[in-house]
């Protein structure tokens, strides 16, 4: 399927596509409301999208993305050549990035080598990319100590994120309160804070959320978590 908001472009492609013998056009489309919709009813082995159809934001975009492409091979298709909203399309799923001006015959290249669990990005984008994605797998500092844990002193951290007192933590994970307790000073201590609410906030900026996952060891609902009870070392 071709998503195209230039009507002239998206209808040369069209023709041009129509006209290989390994190329079967769904649809041409111009809005992303209308991809979605063809999406939802037609079988398509790859999207060309013209990323200018999703705004200039790139969590937006990221978001769009996501919702249109999940497990979709995709190509963006686009006069545009800006790094960070290549690497926002990169996060979300595009395998692949052509410029218009590159002409037909190496976007229906790329499109064939996408199709076949290939990638392209052109030279330009490509190390600005590949830099912001390096940057970016590279441990936090939160996450760093969030690592410095022990398996059970990970679990505990979650049921505190989960907003569980030390007794209901306990229970669920089969321990005493002391237990419980000790586990807790040895992992603010790890995390060089002072209170169990600091301790969150950092499991936070690791990327640890609630998990709403029922527990096997407990039937009832979470009980509400008094900070208080974590606030000392």
């Amino acid at each position: 399927m071709i998503a195209d908001s230039q009507r002239a472009f998206s209808g040369v492609l069209a023709a041009a596509m129509r006209a290989e013998h390994d190329f079967t056009v769904v649809d041409v489309v111009h809005n992303a409301e209308a991809a979605t919709r063809v999406l939802e009813m037609r079988e398509v082995d790859i999207l060309l999208l013209d990323v200018e159809l999703l705004g200039e934001d790139a969590a937006e975009l990221v978001r769009r993305l996501r919702r249109l492409c999940d497990r979709l091979p995709t190509v963006v298709v686009t006069d545009m050549d800006d790094p960070r909203l290549a690497t926002a399309a990169v996060r979300s799923g595009v395998r692949s990035w052509v410029p218009k001006r590159l002409g037909l015959h190496h976007l229906m290249s790329v499109v064939r080598g996408t199709r076949n669990g290939e990638s392209w990005f052109p030279p330009s984008l490509l190390g600005p990319v590949l830099t912001d994605l390096a940057r970016s797998a590279q441990p936090s500092p939160a996450e760093k100590k969030i690592s410095t844990l022990t398996y059970r002193e990970r679990q505990i951290l979650q049921c505190m994120v989960n907003g569980l007192d030390r007794n209901t933590i306990a229970a669920r994970l089969f321990l005493s309160s002391n237990t419980v307790r000790t586990h807790v000073q040895n992992l603010l201590g790890k995390l060089e804070v002072h209170s169990g609410l600091e301790a969150v906030a950092l499991a936070a900026r690791a990327g640890i959320a609630f998990d709403e996952t029922p527990d096997e060891a407990a039937d009832e609902a979470p009980a509400p978590w008094p900070l208080a009870k974590f606030n000392q070392r």
